[in-house]
């Protein structure tokens, strides 16, 4: 009896049908065989695992589960993919090396972030491969903040089946057949990995501070050389190779098509550029086994070959191969009109007659104290301020040759916009600069004297020492003195001690006792007096040189208690911006508000600090800047920006009263149509900044007219931002979980969701926003303007403004424009855009929407508010 298999109805299988079934058996076993593993591609988002090395298709990561949701490269898993925590609350979605120490710098090791420059929250971001195969990262409120964009040239390659991290840190979206439709290798941020292919598109761009793009590239220049560029919107210029050099003199062949360079395994750097095909570029351990590597483009603009040796077990990195040896030749390095000396270490400094336009941030660089002036008798009151072995590099008007230095000056004097002009001593070069940008100071073979233009007054007032460098001075001969000792020498101390011992020895005991014991006590009162202020000595320091590149980046300090009592007079100018504000003058001839801080707790001095220095992070010209702080026994106070025309609600509501106001006159507002279109616009861009675009997640939490700050050129400024942590410190946590009876809005401005019990999110400010734009437009508070003499039913204050709302929103509709000339402030005198007005009241009943996922984003907000007024200035 033979076995058979039972068919599939009565009778047996006919041999076609047999034959197509076998080829289908066969076609399944050839079909799992060759594919890469198997995946389970329909598994649900909420119950998928991540594999070792994968994100299979309808998947994704939160971040969450930052610490245990990684993909790993296997089989070694050197390389990490994931939710990377840059800073605190903030994180990028990231390829780094998985067991390494960074000395201190938690993004050091960072090779590929998708993200970068605009980090996702700590709540509700995720990363994720959805069912058409595009691999998104979203916020919190869904915004898409990256998309991957296929680059499969095979218009047929099919959707990207899953997400892999390959064993060479290259992330890729892979189809069914295996075949990559999106590599992260075509996109990188600052870092080149070996295997890497560099391109002709291909380019790094550094990482500043704040993990924004910075202004520095690695990438093929136009005469396809592979270069190291400064690019800025004013100035593009290459630093390496040298420029002083011809493209042979640095050992590169010119206008070469291929474009493409790579790091190799072992050390080596190639280029298509490189003369005669040599490597001339290696790492100092080149050739090592057992060596991980990274070519990293660094915020200083310094390109620089890392090296890690695994085998010790320390994982550390160590620099192998730098570009740029001399850092001073970087440009840009201290910004407009700085000049980079050696101090030994690389240090920036304004040349005399100029200050610090940013203290702290050299990127911004220096500024002219005195403004010159473009007149007819401008040339009288000019003079030119040498500045031996000085170069600012680029920049030239022209080339002017065999000429005198009188010449040279007269040239700069009579065209308005020369900065100075540079002379080469010897052959009579004169070189007029448009700008003073690339300064460095540096001892020369051929003696370069750089001469700025400065108004006479400006230059006799500076009494600041001009910047050199003090070290590699060729003018100073460097030798060792090892003369030898002659007879005369030894004579002449032997006659002296035949001298002495002519003198009774007890005299100069004596003397050598009472001047030991005088030196001891002077030195211990000093050692005393030391400890004792040090911290005050310490706070007071303004310029530390010796401390090198740490006054580019340092723009923040402690102030002794004993400094804002003198700024402030001993707190007497009170401010009323709200709380106990005090106008005060620094050393330096900055006004500034000292804020005090009344209800931080005593033993959280810590968290205190770490909660200012994120503050002190941001910047935006539409956020009141902070200074420094504070923090000495009992007091906690804050010292700001100081806003000359005082606050929003100061100006707005100035003579106004309870029901209205019965006064027609424009000239009793000091804000016209166009200013507060402009107060409104700037204020949404500062919120934006807040929720969008700083790296940690801040909510206000209080937007009023009070908090709103304007300068001398009514330039809008946000004041109090981040308090809600800083005042929220007894363990409640994060601002957006604050219970309603911690409330710390303004009855009026608050939102529904205080009062609800809701967490609080960025839609909070939003409907905040909305109440200060009512007032803007009808210059009147909102209590004022919806109860108009009626009973003050404050404890309803959403519904009754909820009505008011909906009446708004009914007129619009309606198109009332007699509705809308009654609303707008009488003080304007009838002198307004009535489209703009139309468009703020349309935002502000949005903004004021019940419900907070209807409400728009600040982002959009702007968006809104830039088309509205492009439109009412056509």
């Amino acid at each position: 009896m033979t076995n058979a298999h039972p068919a599939t109805s009565s009778e047996a299988l006919t041999p076609p049908m047999a034959a197509l079934a076998l080829a289908l058996a066969l076609a399944s076993i050839t079909l799992s065989t060759l594919a890469p593993r198997p995946l389970p591609l329909m598994t649900s988002a909420f119950s998928y695992t991540a594999p070792h090395d994968t994100i299979p298709r309808k998947s994704r990561l939160i971040v969450e589960e930052y610490k245990t949701r990684i993909l790993r490269s296997s089989p070694d898993g050197t390389f990490s993919c994931g939710f990377h925590q840059i800073y605190d609350g903030a994180f990028t979605f990231s390829v780094w090396y998985t067991n390494s120490s960074t000395d201190g710098d938690d993004t050091a090791a960072i090779v590929w972030s998708a993200n970068r420059g605009r980090p996702v929250h700590a709540w509700g971001a995720a990363v994720a491969l959805r069912k058409d195969g595009s691999m998104v990262l979203t916020d919190y409120d869904g915004t898409v903040v990256w998309q991957a964009q296929e680059s499969s040239s095979s218009p047929d390659a099919g959707a990207a089946q899953y997400a892999q991290l390959l064993d060479t840190g290259n992330l890729v979206l892979k189809n069914s057949s295996g075949a990559i439709v999106w590599q992260s290798f075509d996109s990188p941020t600052d870092t080149f990995l070996p295997t890497q292919r560099i391109a002709e598109t291909s380019r790094l761009v550094s990482t500043t501070e704040l993990q924004l793009p910075g202004h520095y590239a690695f990438r093929f220049s136009d005469q396809s050389i592979l270069s190291l560029i400064y690019d800025d919107t004013n100035v593009t210029s290459v630093y390496w190779p040298d420029p002083d050099f011809q493209y042979y003199e640095n050992s590169r062949n010119l206008y070469n098509s291929t474009r493409i360079a790579s790091l190799g395994p072992s050390g080596d750097i190639f280029s298509s550029d490189f003369a005669n095909s040599q490597h001339e570029l290696a790492a100092a351990d080149r050739g090592a086994a057992g060596i991980l590597r990274r070519l990293r483009l660094d915020r200083d603009g310094n390109l620089r070959l890392y090296s890690l040796n695994s085998s010790d077990g320390t994982g550390t990195w160590s620099v192998s191969w730098v570009a740029e040896s001399q850092p001073c030749k970087t440009h840009g390095l201290c910004g407009p009109y700085g000049i980079c000396h050696y101090s030994p270490a690389p240090v920036c400094s304004c040349p005399p007659g100029y200050q610090m336009t940013n203290p702290g941030n050299w990127t911004q660089g220096c500024r002219p104290a005195v403004d010159i002036p473009c007149d007819d008798d401008g040339e009288q009151n000019l003079t030119f301020l040498e500045l031996r072995n000085t170069d600012y590099w680029g920049s030239d008007q022209e080339r002017i040759e065999k000429v005198s230095l009188e010449t040279c000056k007269d040239t700069c004097l009579r065209d308005c916009s020369c900065k100075g002009v540079q002379y080469q001593e010897g052959n009579g070069t004169c070189y007029p600069k448009s700008l003073l940008f690339n300064g460095r100071s540096f001892p020369t073979p051929t003696v370069r004297t750089m001469y700025i233009k400065l108004p006479s007054l400006s230059l006799k007032a500076s009494k600041l020492p001009i910047p050199q460098s003090n070290v590699l001075d060729s003018s100073v001969p460097h030798r060792l003195r090892c003369d030898p000792v002659t007879s005369t020498t030894i004579m002449e101390k032997d006659s002296h001690r035949r001298t002495d011992q002519e003198e009774p020895r007890w005299i100069y005991y004596f003397y050598g006792f009472v001047g030991a014991f005088f030196v001891i006590e002077v030195f211990f009162f000093a050692f005393a007096w030391f400890f004792v202020l040090r911290r005050e000595l310490r706070s007071s320091q303004v310029w530390a040189a010796e401390e090198g590149y740490k006054m580019m980046t340092n723009h923040f300090r402690m102030y002794s208690y004993r400094e804002l009592a003198k700024a402030t007079e001993k707190f007497t100018h009170e401010l009323g911006w709200g709380g106990t504000t005090y106008k005060g003058v620094l050393d330096d001839g900055r006004a500034v508000a000292v804020k005090r801080l009344g209800n931080i707790r005593q033993h959280s001095r810590e968290e205190f600090h770490d909660e200012l220095h994120v503050i002190a992070r941001i910047n935006h010209m539409n956020l009141v800047r902070m200074y420094g702080f504070c923090s000495e026994r009992s007091h906690r106070m804050l010292v700001l920006e100081y806003a000359d025309r005082g606050s929003l609600a100061d100006v707005l509501f100035r003579g106004r009263g309870r029901g209205g106001n019965n006064n027609n006159s424009k000239t009793s507002s000091s804000l016209d149509w166009k200013q507060r279109f402009s107060v409104a616009l700037g204020v949404a861009k500062g919120l934006a900044y807040l929720h969008h675009e700083c790296l940690e997640w801040i909510v206000h939490c209080n937007l009023k007219p009070e908090n709103i700050l304007l300068d001398q050129d009514l330039e809008p400024k946000i004041a109090d931002f981040g308090l809600a942590k800083l005042l929220s410190r007894s363990g409640s946590g994060p601002a957006r979980n604050v219970t309603p009876t911690r409330a710390r809005g303004t009855v009026g401005y608050i939102a529904p969701e205080w009062v609800s019990g809701l967490p609080i999110t960025a839609k909070a400010d939003v409907y905040s926003y909305g109440v200060v734009l009512l007032e803007l437009v009808s210059g009147t508070r909102v209590f004022d303007l919806v109860l108009k003499g009626e009973e003050d039913d404050r404890a309803h204050a959403h519904a009754v403004l909820k009505k008011f709302v909906r009446m708004v929103s009914y007129r619009l509709d309606k198109d009332e424009p007699f509705w809308v000339a009654e609303f707008v402030d009488l003080r304007l005198g009838g002198e307004f855009d009535c489209s703009q007005v139309k468009g703020m009241l349309r935002l502000a009943v949005s903004c004021l929407e019940e419900e907070r996922k209807k409400r728009p984003t600040m982002e959009s907000v702007v968006q809104s508010l830039l088309s509205v007024n492009s439109a009412g200035s056509q």
